[in-house]
């Protein structure tokens, strides 16, 4: 049964009533929020008038929200986006994607913030897109937000309202007859061959941190924090591989901690030439020997890779640290992640197929690798043809 409650004034005229409906609980056990309406009530009524129609409509209100049809008359877009990250955290959702989340609020609310859930049309969202790609809203560079940054703004927005439409409080999903922004299509980042065997001979120069750090960057393919993330427990030197199976991520309010990779499928055993664990085998002998010198200071936490006090690493600092590297020794400019592309568009080139890839890559699925190294494989495929045609059709 609804509930109705009256709402008066401050003279106490009757000018509305508050209709709830209550809707049980979730699977955690906790009470899940009412729906709730707001009936209005004309001044040209008796108020005996006036709870009879009130009664009525919640009647209707009542059947609408059993049907999951109706749409709650009163919640704000702010306040259910609330509900819907905390619905997440609770859920286990990674926190950097949850603090990825927030960080987009701060534009978002201003503008559809103050907008009742059912009251949020496509055009509102298409209105909130074209600001974010005028200059000045991006506070860093002062230009606008790029195209995949208003994306990323778009799936989130559409992630709250679909989860309304789930819960029954609106009819359908305004996200989805939105003009939503094209990303605009970009190439992997990835090194030159001739570059590697440069790369290799400037980092001989270079601590033996950094040198096994950035081997292993290139060799696995892995992302940064994958590798940060790693310990000796997971390096399998009798079977030449590495198990990933967790990252190092950082947020301004949690800072540096150790969390599990992007995906469930991130979590997978990679397989390392015997150069690579050589070098290992020789820069953990030079880690116990650190170890031992700096005594109690050196937190033992097992990471290959660490802080000088055995701490983990902030994830920029390889960004910081390559960066600077590449300035140096005059190479060119270097990211973590393009050694991700450079191991596969060299591994494309020499014929490893999509799904074995697609499994030292940790993607869910192949269409994902397919779909971001298109451009690597159709220029494979051009060589591929020249090579059969040398074979099969030039004549000696």
């Amino acid at each position: 049964m609804a509930n109705i409650q009256e709402r008066r004034d401050k003279s106490g005229k009757l000018v509305s009533y508050s209709i709830r409906v209550h809707r049980g609980r979730g699977a955690d056990g906790r009470q899940l929020k009412p729906y709730t309406a707001t009936f209005e009530v004309s001044p040209t009524w008796t108020e005996k008038s006036a709870r009879r129609k009130a009664e009525a409509f919640a009647a209707t209100f009542e059947k609408e929200c059993r049907e999951g049809v109706t749409s709650d008359s009163r919640q704000r877009f702010s306040d259910y986006c609330e509900y819907v990250l905390e619905l997440k955290e609770r859920r286990g959702d990674k926190h950097t994607t949850i603090a990825d989340y927030r960080n987009m609020t701060p534009r978002i609310y201003p503008e559809i913030g103050h907008i009742k859930l059912r009251e949020i049309r496509p055009d509102h969202l298409n209105d909130l897109y074209s600001k974010l790609a005028q200059d000045g809203t991006n506070k860093r560079t002062g230009g606008k937000l790029s195209s995949s940054t208003i994306l990323r703004y778009h799936r989130f927005i559409s992630l709250v309202l679909a989860q309304a439409v789930k819960e029954g409080l609106i009819p359908f999903n305004p996200a989805a007859r939105a003009e939503a922004p094209k990303r605009a299509r970009k190439e992997p980042n990835y090194l030159q061959a001739s570059d590697i065997p440069r790369i290799f001979e400037a980092l001989d120069t270079e601590p033996l941190k950094w040198r096994v750090l950035v081997h292993m960057l290139l060799i696995t393919g892995a992302r940064r924090g994958e590798v940060l993330g790693l310990k000796w427990a997971n390096v399998d030197f009798e079977n030449s591989r590495v198990y990933i199976c967790r990252s190092i991520s950082y947020t301004p309010d949690k800072g540096v901690y150790e969390s599990s990779p992007k995906t469930e499928s991130s979590k997978r055993f990679i397989s390392l030439p015997a150069e690579t664990m050589q070098l290992l085998k020789q820069y953990k002998a030079w880690q116990a020997e650190e170890i031992l010198r700096l005594g109690s200071y050196y937190q033992r936490n097992d990471f290959v890779f660490s802080q000088d006090s055995g701490a983990p690493m902030h994830p920029d600092s390889v960004t910081t640290w390559l960066d600077r590297f590449s300035k140096r020794h005059d190479l060119p400019h270097i990211n973590p992640h393009a050694f991700r592309h450079t191991m596969t568009s060299l591994l494309i080139f020499n014929g490893m197929d999509s799904v074995s890839i697609s499994k030292r890559l940790g993607h869910s699925q192949v269409s994902t690798t397919t779909n971001i190294y298109a451009h690597v494989m159709e220029e494979a495929d051009k060589r591929n043809a020249d090579i059969l045609g040398e074979i099969l059709l030039k004549k000696a």
